[in-house]
């Protein structure tokens, strides 16, 4: 394909090799800082098919070797220019993941092994979904069919989890509020669910039980939100520091 491609490629096979090895912190931060390399690389390669100016920030100056590429915010936006708009459920996935990255790049690595195990499985499936109908790719042709299905089991268990989740929810709301219609998706009397801090996925409801209860978990979590930064946390934890 692509210089860009190549490199994004082996960010991804690393990235994967560091998640594989072990859930210590050291591994994991490496695992997300390359994954959400090869994410940006591999979006990038698209842009570059369309035209190679569009990677850059300024394509109005004169192009070297040392212009500065666009970052994943101003990617998306001109995929949308371009009439490719991603699946909500990847824009907020790539957030997620962005947000991990930027705390680690930016101040501190708070390390959570289940979050973690979610939000790199979110980003294999952005990109395996990306390089096979965007880009037209086998990926497995490139790393390797052993560890292209290992990033398969590991979707796969992610997408198993997601839908047992997105079913207790809605399965609670129609008991509780019977005249709601699954299929409008929302509901006017629920103010909506919160990224519950075990896992981060967004299935936290507070204010509905006795104590906060996530559809993810399963379980009650003795969580809270933080009118200052809007993020939930562990009441035994305390607050986090805002974002960066």
């Amino acid at each position: 394909m692509s210089a860009i491609y190549d490199n994004a490629v082996d960010s991804l096979r690393i990235g994967f090799e560091f998640f594989q090895e072990e859930s210590s912190c050291s591994s994991r931060k490496h695992a997300i800082l390359t994954v959400f390399h090869a994410i940006e690389l591999f979006f990038k390669e698209h842009l570059s098919q369309i035209n190679p100016v569009l990677i850059y920030k300024n394509m109005d100056a004169r192009i070297t070797d040392d212009s500065q590429t666009v970052g994943i915010r101003e990617i998306l936006v001109r995929f949308e220019n371009v009439g490719l708009k991603l699946p909500p459920e990847q824009i907020e996935a790539i957030g997620k993941i962005q947000k991990i990255r930027n705390r680690i790049e930016h101040h501190r690595y708070d390390h959570n092994e289940e979050e973690d195990e979610l939000v790199i499985a979110q980003a294999l499936k952005v990109i395996l979904y990306f390089t096979e109908f965007v880009l037209g790719r086998k990926i497995g042709d490139d790393i390797g069919a052993d560890m292209h299905s290992a990033m398969n089991r590991r979707v796969l268990d992610y997408n198993e989890r997601e839908g047992m989740a997105r079913y207790r929810l809605e399965e609670w709301m129609k008991k509780e509020w019977p005249d709601w219609n699954p299929m409008e998706r929302d509901c006017d009397e629920f103010g909506g669910t919160f990224d519950c801090p075990v896992w981060r996925q967004s299935y936290l409801a507070i204010g509905y039980h006795d104590k906060p209860f996530c559809f993810h978990c399963n379980a009650e979590v003795d969580a809270a939100n933080c009118e200052d930064c809007g993020r939930t946390y562990l009441v035994s934890e305390g607050c986090c520091t805002a974002e960066e």
